[in-house]
């Protein structure tokens, strides 16, 4: 008779669980990898503006003066809302995480009371194995015997 876990519906369910938050947790990361790309991209649009309004501030008139600093500092506040965003995606980020390590903890629990569990009948079977070679040699002495 095979081996069969009494609680293999339980073991595929935490399997289950772990993918999906798996996914989740894939999911988060991207949305925080995606904010700190964005995040990067403004900081050096930030840089290069600020490079070229050094570069025009001596030559060019108060209106270019003043769009440069209009645009840096919508770029200011830009930033600090992404800044913002990436905070709340690496929070999002490190809660899916810990549910992920989680889920690992809880089948992998289930995969070893399995693996004792099935070691636990490889033995019972050994066991009971032993026993009918003995009582079939038994038997044959008795019937050589007489």
């Amino acid at each position: 008779m095979p081996y069969t876990f009494k609680l293999e519906a339980l073991r595929q369910f935490r399997e289950f669980e772990e993918e999906r938050v798996q996914r989740e947790f894939s999911q988060a990361q991207r949305v925080c990898d995606a904010a700190a790309s964005k995040l990067a991209e403004q900081i050096a649009l930030r840089d290069k503006t600020e490079t070229d309004f050094a570069a025009h501030q001596e030559s060019g008139t108060a209106s270019q003066c003043a769009m440069y600093r209009g645009f840096l500092q919508r770029l200011a506040e830009e930033i600090e809302l992404l800044r913002q965003r990436l905070r709340v995606a690496e929070r999002d980020c490190e809660k899916k995480r810990q549910a992920l390590l989680a889920a690992v903890k809880n089948r992998k629990t289930l995969d070893r009371l399995k693996e004792k569990d099935e070691q636990a009948y490889r033995h019972k079977q050994d066991q009971d194995e032993g026993k009918f070679i003995d009582e079939m040699a038994i038997n044959r002495f008795q019937l050589k015997r007489g």
